[in-house]
């Protein structure tokens, strides 16, 4: 039985969506299900008590006079149902989907820090207890979208918890919102199964989105393949992985393993000798660091 069919047994008068008539949708109190679904409960029905507890597992919505929030109109859209008539859409958007490593800080806690960031509200759609969805608006010609780096130290030291960002390109089409949520959240999902960073963008997710592509029997080939008995050359195989990740410049990935430019030449040497595999060319270059991130996990 779903939570909806348990209210329903006790507020037998709920309603599921608002009815166009202000007035009618005042009587009720709005809130949003863990799925995201709407659900009204008639206020009459209602003792304060009631709504406190039901606040536990359901999110209210403020209501103004009726007028359904933003972050209930942006709701109604990501579900691909039509945007409400007094929407009013930004001139480009964004998604921040944030992932909370424990529950330690309560909801209000972590709302209002990430309110902190921005200059002007942001709708914080929230999707349970330790995920959920920033949607960063445009509406000024000029206006700058928030500088995430070193964001997830600040909330860190100020709420005492680990908390990761997979940030959506941005996009200036209402109507693909739909599209780009659903995209980003299986891209948010890919960043937690591979352990990414605490800010991921959808640039860095790509190489991850063929790995996850890969069924088992085709890595374990693929692997074979490229590495054979390599397992036990972890420090060659970093090697290789930060040449590939620096553009093949062994001047520049020679500066971030702190060795000479000729020892790392080296070891790129003996891994072509050792493997058949010449990463100095790019269609051999693009397989083998798949597979040296897939091998990380």
């Amino acid at each position: 039985m779903t939570i909806i069919d348990q209210l329903t047994r006790i507020y037998p008068s709920i309603l599921l969506q608002k009815p166009k008539n202000r007035k009618e949708a005042a009587k009720f109190q709005w809130f949003t299900t863990e799925d995201g679904d709407l659900v009204g409960i008639d206020k009459a029905a209602l003792h304060d008590k009631e709504a406190d507890l039901l606040s536990i597992f359901l999110t209210p919505i403020n209501e103004k006079h009726g007028e359904p929030t933003r972050e209930a109109q942006w709701r109604q859209i990501l579900k691909g149902q039509d945007k409400a008539p007094d929407f009013h859409p930004p001139r480009a958007f964004r998604f921040l989907i944030f992932s909370i490593k424990d529950t330690t800080p309560d909801k209000e806690s972590i709302q209002e820090a990430f309110q902190s960031l921005f200059p002007e509200e942001v709708p914080i759609l929230w999707k349970n207890n330790r995920e959920g969805m920033i949607i960063e608006e445009v509406f000024q010609e000029n206006q700058e979208l928030l500088t995430l780096e070193g964001i997830p130290d600040i909330l860190m030291s100020d709420l005492y918890t680990d908390i990761r960002f997979y940030v959506s390109d941005t996009e200036t089409h209402i109507q693909d919102a739909r599209t780009v949520f659903l995209w980003s959240e299986r891209a948010a999902a890919i960043a937690a199964d591979y352990h990414l960073g605490p800010v991921v963008s959808s640039i860095e997710i790509l190489p991850y989105l063929f790995l996850d592509s890969l069924n088992r029997e085709d890595w374990n080939y693929m692997k074979r393949t490229v590495f054979s008995d390599m397992d036990e050359e972890k420090e060659l195989l970093d090697t290789i992985r930060v040449f590939l990740e620096s553009g093949s410049n062994t001047t520049l990935a020679a500066k971030k393993l702190y060795m000479h430019r000729n020892s790392l030449q080296y070891r790129v040497d003996k891994f072509i000798e050792r493997t058949g595999l010449d990463v100095k060319k790019f269609e051999v270059a693009v397989p083998v660091y798949l597979a040296l991130l897939q091998m990380e996990q």
